[in-house]
């Protein structure tokens, strides 16, 4: 008999409503083909509940939906035995940022691609070996946590109205699709659960195969299409809506090269309840990363944070190290300060008011709004790489010369980093996401128009800087050169969003990009700048844009052990491995 914790269900759900990592409710979950032994308890203890009585009214249920949101991950916090990846930001795996500690050892691996399938970490940093990301058998976990709310709801369909059973049920299964495509996109072809599996009643057909990349993608862009209408269209304080479906939905149509469906989903939000955040005017890029502005017109779908829940690390690890009191754990690399266009709209390269002499010099404002350079301002302290180290100093680990301060809050003390209450969201999509995606797919078509080009524009326009007509002086464009704009667009616009790791994988570029060393910027006495070597980077074209899956999980499931189709499956493993 499945069970659950007893618990105050008035308590939980306001604390929900606040943060939904603080729902308190806890399922007997298990993945069926790596937890296998595990047996469902016969008696019911006296502080435990069964799922009839959970599912007898729409008050109690809702606990048991809120148990799937509290997996989603807080991309800018600490990873933990409950989480699915470990220690460190998606931005290190990139080359936006180096980490500040080099024991992280889920950065480390990332950087040399080092990681095998015999290498398990459950989700915390570890100083004596390697790790995995995502902790693949915990977020079937999660997957088996919609699953049960689902199988339920319908089986005591009668204690619920059609209205509560539509969304509710819609909400299950785009966190289901959320859980798989973070999977997806990091292991690739997976098995398609959607029931919930006990080894005592369904004995060895709990174990199924992997779906192919193909497969597996299909599945997590059919299941937001058909719930899409079921979610409400109000932007909503960290559960589904219509726009979070679809605009995941447009996502991995994306990673699939699927353009013109990316584009016509894409067109189902653009002019929708969404748009971009410019309440603040010339500083309204970095200002809807506040606290303030959570859940804010451009937000679609956010990981919920509040100040008084003290789970907010953003601006404790990621701000500023030095006299501002934060690890400095987010160090901006050369190769992002250097792809950040001047005020004019152009390149450096191609922009007459580039000076290599005074290189942070005319710059555009998201360059400001981001990143802390040597002689920049923040929280009242000017950072000065010649009369202090805080910038540059090789002998205090990977320190670039540049510090994060994009959605780094000026007003936070130590005292505050000592509670964790920084209570800015994490967004996982946002509207200018949303434009820039249907961009994209329209210029791989080549089916380059005004619309494509405008909504290049909003996003430039927003942050400070001319339209693409004004900038370069003419109307048309050829399909590669929009290309590298578009592309170069995402990385400033999204820079430290955690987008810039897979936008390389789905491009296909990463064995040449993250192939390449990191360098930062260091300054002498005379005020003259040299880039510093940080260290080196390895991408394997025959192996790195997949993770390895963990040997054991899939020597328990024969099912994965027997494929082997030399292409996408070797003995169930991932090609390389």
């Amino acid at each position: 008999m499945l069970i659950f914790k007893s618990i105050n269900i008035k308590t939980i759900m306001d604390k929900y409503m606040k943060h939904v990592r603080y729902a308190g409710i806890l399922l007997m979950a298990f993945m069926g083909f790596s937890s296998c032994g595990d047996d469902f308890l016969e008696v019911i203890p006296k502080d435990q509940v069964a799922a009839s009585t959970i599912f007898s009214n729409e008050t109690s249920a809702d606990l048991a939906l809120y148990d799937v949101y509290k997996e989603l991950p807080d991309m800018e916090g600490w990873g933990n035995e409950e989480s699915y990846y470990s220690y460190d930001s998606f931005e290190h795996w990139s080359d936006n940022a180096v980490c500040k500690f080099d024991w992280a050892v889920t950065y480390r691996d990332l950087q040399t691609r080092s990681m095998t399938a015999d290498q398990y970490n459950p989700g915390w940093y570890n100083h004596g070996y390697p790790a995995l990301p995502f902790v693949y058998d915990k977020v079937f976990k999660f997957v088996r946590k919609a699953n049960f709310f689902i199988e339920n709801v319908a089986l005591y369909k009668s204690n619920f109205s059609e209205e509560w059973i539509k969304t509710r049920v819609a909400e299950a299964r785009f966190l289901r699709a959320f859980y798989y495509h973070e999977m997806w996109m990091a292991y690739g072809g997976l098995p398609i659960i959607t029931r919930t599996l006990n080894l005592s009643e369904q004995g060895d057909n709990i174990f199924y195969p992997r779906s192919t990349f193909e497969q597996t993608g299909k599945f997590i862009i059919q299941e937001l299409k058909e719930i899409a209408n079921d979610l409400p269209d109000e932007i909503s304080k960290g559960r589904a809506t219509r726009a979070a479906a679809l605009t995941l939905k447009a996502w991995c149509e994306l990673f699939m090269n699927n353009y013109s469906d990316a584009a016509a989903t894409c067109q189902q939000i653009i002019g929708g309840v969404h748009s971009l955040f410019t309440a603040t005017g010339a500083t309204s890029y970095n200002d809807q990363f506040m606290e303030e502005n959570n859940n804010n017109c451009e937000s679609i779908f956010a990981y919920q944070h509040d100040k008084k829940t003290k789970t907010g690390l953003r601006t404790k690890y990621f701000g500023p190290a030095g006299e501002f009191g934060a690890w400095g754990a987010m160090c901006p690399s050369q190769s992002l300060v250097d792809d950040y266009l001047m005020k004019d709209g152009l390149p450096k390269e191609d922009s007459p008011l580039w000076n290599p002499k005074k290189p942070y010099d005319n710059r555009e404002p998201r360059f400001y709004q981001s990143v802390i350079y040597n002689g920049a301002e923040f929280a009242g302290k000017v950072y000065d790489q010649v009369n202090q180290k805080d910038l540059y100093d090789p002998s205090r680990e990977y320190r670039s010369g540049y510090f994060r301060c994009k959605g780094i809050n000026p007003d936070l003390t130590t005292a505050d980093f000592e509670v964790n209450a920084d209570g800015a969201n994490f967004a996982y999509f946002r509207y200018a996401e949303v434009l820039l995606m249907y961009a994209e797919a329209k210029i791989e078509q080549n089916q380059i128009d005004d619309q494509v080009l405008k909504a290049i524009n909003d996003v430039r326009v927003r942050a400070g800087i001319p339209t693409l007509q004004d900038t370069y002086g003419k109307t048309s464009f050829e399909q590669n050169e929009l290309r590298d704009i578009l592309r170069r667009e995402r990385r400033i616009e999204f820079a430290f969003e955690c987008k810039r790791y897979w936008d390389l994988i789905r491009w296909r570029t990463a064995e040449i990009v993250l192939n390449e060393p990191y360098y930062g910027m260091t300054v002498n006495a005379a005020g003259e700048y040299e880039p510093v070597f940080l260290k080196a980077s390895a991408f394997h074209k025959d192996r790195s844009y997949l993770f390895p899956i963990y040997t054991p999980w899939i020597q328990i499931n024969h099912r994965m052990l027997e494929q082997n189709d030399g292409v996408e499956f070797f003995d169930g493993q991932n090609p390389g491995y």
